[in-house]
């Protein structure tokens, strides 16, 4: 039976990624509840990919608490055409975090992951047994095996020296702060952006990527943003 120990109020909470649409909602809701200890830094601030800079500023801040909503992401297209940057890149940001997050013996931490790890042809509704069952989707495979190994590192260090690492998997997010790029997108804020256009325009027309066929769960930031802090607490 692992001491796992409790956040408060007064904790030192550093939210990793807290401008993208997922660590600002964090924020917002961590404010809302009462927590104003919050540790942020911006790109130019922190290289979350530079491991000597990354843990020159753990030394310094010191925080309690660690959230790890950093990430680089993107849609279907994205993926394909940037397979090395969102392997690689993803597995130096979330090292960097995890690890520096455990040798400065913080207290607690929660890695976000994906949906988009379970195999592409998981049963639905996913079941969590379903984790390495089966082949992944070959569009997003590079982002969805570097969060498989944020996962893994978490369970490791978990298992090995009981360091309190929990991880959430969220389905599809959309909401305030979502990227609309026409290619770059995610579905859900894809198609709000073509079907948006296409009723100014008075479009008769619009034109969807894929075949239809595949099933998706949708999951608004904000109730993402409710899960972590319930799972934190």
């Amino acid at each position: 039976m692992q001491n796992l120990k409790l956040i408060d109020k007064n904790d030192k909470i550093f939210i990793a990624g807290h401008k993208g649409m997922v660590g600002s909602a964090i924020c917002r809701k961590l404010i809302n509840n009462g927590y104003q200890n919050l540790i942020v830094a911006n790109k130019k601030e922190l290289d979350l990919r530079d491991e000597s800079a990354v843990k020159r500023w753990f030394a310094i801040n010191r925080p309690s608490v660690v959230i790890i909503a950093a990430a680089k992401v993107g849609g279907v297209y994205a993926n394909s055409k940037y397979p090395v940057e969102f392997l690689l890149e993803n597995l130096k940001i979330q090292n960097n975090l995890i690890n520096n997050s455990f040798l400065n013996q913080v207290k607690k931490l929660l890695f976000l992951g994906s949906s988009c790890i379970y195999p592409k042809y998981a049963s639905q509704p996913i079941v969590e047994e379903e984790l390495l069952s089966g082949t992944l989707e070959k569009t997003n495979e590079p982002y969805a095996l570097a969060k498989i190994c944020g996962i893994k590192l978490c369970e490791s260090l978990r298992k090995q020296y009981s360091f309190d690492a929990i991880c959430l998997l969220p389905a599809n997010l959309y909401g305030p702060g979502d990227n609309y790029h026409p290619k770059n997108s995610h579905v859900m804020a894809a198609l709000m952006k073509k079907f948006t256009e296409a009723a100014l325009n008075d479009d008769k027309l619009v034109i969807c990527w894929g075949s239809g066929k595949p099933m998706r769960e949708f999951l608004h930031v904000d109730d993402l943003a409710n899960a972590c802090i319930f799972s934190l607490e």
